[in-house]
């Protein structure tokens, strides 16, 4: 917040330092006319002094003009001042008003860490707010709709979500988001153009960040691959698979449905193994065991990383595969199992 705070500051100094500029050489033309037109008889100090408190409007009465054009002097000065007060005081109340919109569309920027950039706030944009949050993480939102900020901001208090807007993800509005910051970045634009042209963006920003890109057009996917986008995902390609599945085995769908939300009380987590995890070079069998009798969960699978640390998923591995420091165990259970899990397992899900 001193950041954002900062700016606030500069852009109302920027906006009244002619104002205040003004206001110091009032105070030096009043107190030498002041001085001059009373014939020596005020001390230059008094003379300060009068312009001072005749300026502020306080009016003390100690020190008063004796002499005719001293007095006329006085009435002129507190008719500038009355005009300059008000004028500051406007510009006050613009400079306000400014910094309010400001903070409404997000234009300060945020200075949230290891939070997940969502670009885009449509239907995909929407669903993944919403889960990133049930799942505690904090988020930083760009959409392309001005209208839609405040539905956004009523989601979480600002300590864990900031939305601003932008018609596309420029550096400048992906350092708005702090994507240098960011633990991860999520592009579901409605524009697969837009959406290549963010990716790249936050990939020149932060190369190691880890972005997701949801495309409308699957043959789009080698193309963000090769661009460096650690998963693509195409909500056409899934919504089709899971309706022609509900067509002859509905139950499959739903329970999709059920594990990749936490609305329903189930989720899907992972956890990199070290030497310190219990289950860290145990056989799948024992594994399964230990796991079953601290929290409740299954083992679905695990995922491996190659010699260019890219992560392979297997699921129902062989009772004889046996886990190593650096794998990632994949569990699925209750809520409240995969609390207990990683109570147990002593370390954050994810990677």
């Amino acid at each position: 917040m001193a950041a954002i705070r900062w700016k606030y500051t500069y852009l109302l100094l920027r906006r009244v330092w002619k104002i205040l500029l003004a206001y110091t050489a009032i105070v030096i033309v009043a107190s030498s006319g002041f001085y001059l037109l009373e014939n020596g008889s005020v001390s230059p100090l008094n003379s300060v002094y009068w312009a001072i408190v005749t300026l502020s409007t306080v009016g003390y009465g100690d020190v008063v003009p004796t002499t005719f054009w001293a007095k006329v002097f006085t009435i002129a000065v507190i008719g500038g001042d009355v005009f300059l007060v008000a004028y500051l005081v406007s510009v006050v109340i613009g400079v306000v008003g400014e910094e309010a919109q400001h903070r409404q569309l997000g234009t300060f920027g945020t200075e949230l860490r290891d939070h997940v950039v969502v670009i885009g706030y449509g239907g995909v944009g929407q669903a993944a707010v919403r889960e990133l949050l049930a799942q505690g993480e904090k988020v930083a939102v760009l959409t392309q709709n001005v209208e839609s900020i405040p539905n956004i901001r009523v989601l979480a208090p600002e300590s864990r979500l900031f939305a601003t807007y932008e018609s596309e993800a420029t550096p400048e509005v992906l350092e708005r988001l702090n994507v240098r910051g960011a633990s991860a970045v999520i592009v579901c634009t409605a524009d697969d153009s837009l959406n290549l042209v963010a990716a790249i963006s936050v990939r020149a920003l932060n190369p190691e960040l880890r972005v997701v890109v949801s495309i409308t057009r699957p043959e789009l996917r080698q193309t963000l691959k090769a661009a460096g986008v650690t998963y693509v995902t195409s909500p056409g390609d899934l919504g089709g698979r899971l309706c022609a599945s509900a067509s002859f085995r509905p139950e499959i769908p739903n329970v999709i449905e059920d594990l990749t939300t936490t609305v329903r009380g189930f989720d899907i987590t992972e956890y990199i193994l070290s030497d310190a995890t219990p289950i860290a070079r145990q056989t799948l069998t024992e594994a399964e065991r230990l796991v079953r009798e601290q929290s409740g969960c299954l083992i679905l699978g695990y995922a491996r990383p190659n010699a260019a640390n890219q992560f392979k998923t297997v699921l129902n591995p062989p009772v004889s595969f046996q886990f190593q420091p650096g794998d990632a165990v994949i569990v699925m259970g209750t809520l409240e199992n995969l609390h207990r899990f990683q109570r147990w397992f002593g370390i954050p899900q994810g990677r």
